[in-house]
């Protein structure tokens, strides 16, 4: 029965899968760096791959159609719940049905940018998956029924999911104060009267194009990776690329009810992703830190201290990076009667980092080289960032490099850049009681 379901590439794959493989070996002897990404452009579409000789890959197509894009509110979102359901060649069923036969996984995610498809399985089921993502390319059916009994209804799960999580709801409401229209656009929305079948397969018609996608691969061999898009990727149509206003910070403040918890965020202007990352950000949101790597205990960082003695408060920083801009934001969540004093004592720590010795920056350095080659070692992550480089100018963004560039980070660059952003104006959006949650002016920011 597999043999009868299974496309004619996968049986090609399965043959060869008989064949011993000695890659992590191989590749070994010949000096390969097994965490370097190989990149080139495969009759128009922009591929990246890196073999690690594992027995296993990750592939993810990464689709430059995310809610930056969207022509109407709420398309995007559909159209990421509407992957892998029934194409001209294969329904959902047998898609999940033949993965499972092969021990894979599949599944996509939405991000503000992109869409990404993302499949997991044995190396030599590549041809399968590529050919299937292929499929959801150029054939997938936006059937009335499919949308009305699955897709919205699993659209307005995630909604109300996403509104019971007051973090999020933080940072993507901080996002929308930061960059308005465009980059601001909410990631989870839904309109009724936007969002329709045909609106979805008009929108999938603008997005699912060769100048809107980047295939990567973790744990292939390149040349695998190219011969199957050349043989596999040819009805994916030629096509313009999306557009979206480019990116310009604003700043200011927002408040929203919430009856889920409290959390607020403050941010400021970031960088952006590869090829104009600027690495004294990563750096400077580790030396905010927040979050212990010790279990027990709270942790040495500015914003660890800084919140220790206020009991159930959090506050952690982080970096998000997008392809034209990039936002440093801390978050901090908590009883509403202590977030007053918190975003006090928050804001004090900001101050101190224009002030932090050589051996913090050094530091928040080694923990910000940790979590690089630690995502490069898990090749479930950091895919999608691969993609954004390739859709931008047709690189992959090494390992190496970026580690490099922390390496050059100084305690010169750190002040310099926690000053230019306190010299600027911040954004904060609180969530959850606002008779407690504070104002920016109340904790000290200039928004």
């Amino acid at each position: 029965m597999l043999g009868q379901n299974l496309s004619r590439a996968t049986t090609q794959c399965v043959r060869a899968a008989s064949q011993p493989r000695t890659m992590a070996t191989a590749a070994a002897a010949a000096g390969v760096n097994p965490f370097h990404f190989i990149s080139s452009t495969e009759k128009g579409i922009k591929i990246a791959a890196r073999d690690d000789g594992a027995p296993t890959t990750s592939l993810q197509l990464v689709i430059r159609a995310g809610s930056r894009y969207e022509t109407a509110p709420g398309l995007a979102h559909a159209l990421q719940q509407f992957t892998w359901k029934n194409t001209e060649r294969r329904s959902a069923l047998r898609v999940q049905r033949e993965s499972e036969l092969l021990g894979a996984k599949i599944g996509s995610t939405l991000s503000h940018e992109h869409i990404v498809l993302k499949a997991q399985f044995l190396r030599q089921d590549l041809p399968y998956f590529v050919e299937a993502m292929g499929d959801v390319l150029t054939s997938t059916r936006f059937q009335h029924h499919i949308f009305h009994e699955e897709t919205l209804p699993t659209i307005k799960h995630e909604i109300q999911r996403h509104l019971a999580n007051p973090s999020e709801v933080a940072f993507e409401k901080a996002l929308s104060v930061a960059f308005h229209k465009g980059l601001g656009n909410p990631k989870y929305s839904f309109t009724p009267g936007y969002v329709t079948p045909g609106a979805l397969s008009d929108y999938s018609q603008l997005a699912f194009n060769k100048s809107n996608i980047a295939l990567v691969a973790s744990g292939a061999a390149h040349s695998d990776l190219s011969k199957w898009t050349q043989e596999l990727l040819g009805g994916v149509k030629d096509g313009a690329k999306l557009t979206s206003p480019a990116a310009k910070y604003y700043g200011g403040q927002t408040r929203l009810s919430s009856t889920h918890g409290n959390s607020f965020v403050i941010a400021f202007p970031g960088t952006a992703g590869s090829p104009n990352f600027k690495a004294e950000y990563k750096v400077l949101a580790h030396l905010l830190g927040g979050e212990t790597a010790v279990k027990w205990n709270t942790g040495f960082s500015l914003l660890s201290r800084a919140v220790s003695n206020l009991p159930g408060v959090t506050a952690v920083a982080n970096h998000a990076s997008f392809s034209d801009a990039g936002l440093l934001y801390i978050t901090v969540n908590g009883p509403g009667a202590l977030l007053e004093q918190a975003g006090q004592e928050v804001v004090k720590a900001l101050n101190e980092a224009a002030n932090v010795s050589a051996e913090q920056v050094k530091k928040a350095i080694a923990q910000a080289k940790f979590d690089v080659l630690a995502e490069v070692e898990d090749r479930s992550i950091g895919l999608e960032q691969v993609g954004q480089s390739l859709l931008l100018n047709g690189t992959a963004p090494q390992a190496d490099a970026i580690v490099k560039a922390l390496d050059a980070v100084t305690l010169d660059t750190v002040k310099k850049t926690v000053a230019t952003i306190l010299g600027g104006k911040a954004t904060f959006t609180a969530v959850g009681d606002l008779h407690a949650l504070p104002y920016a002016e109340e904790i000290g920011l200039k928004v």
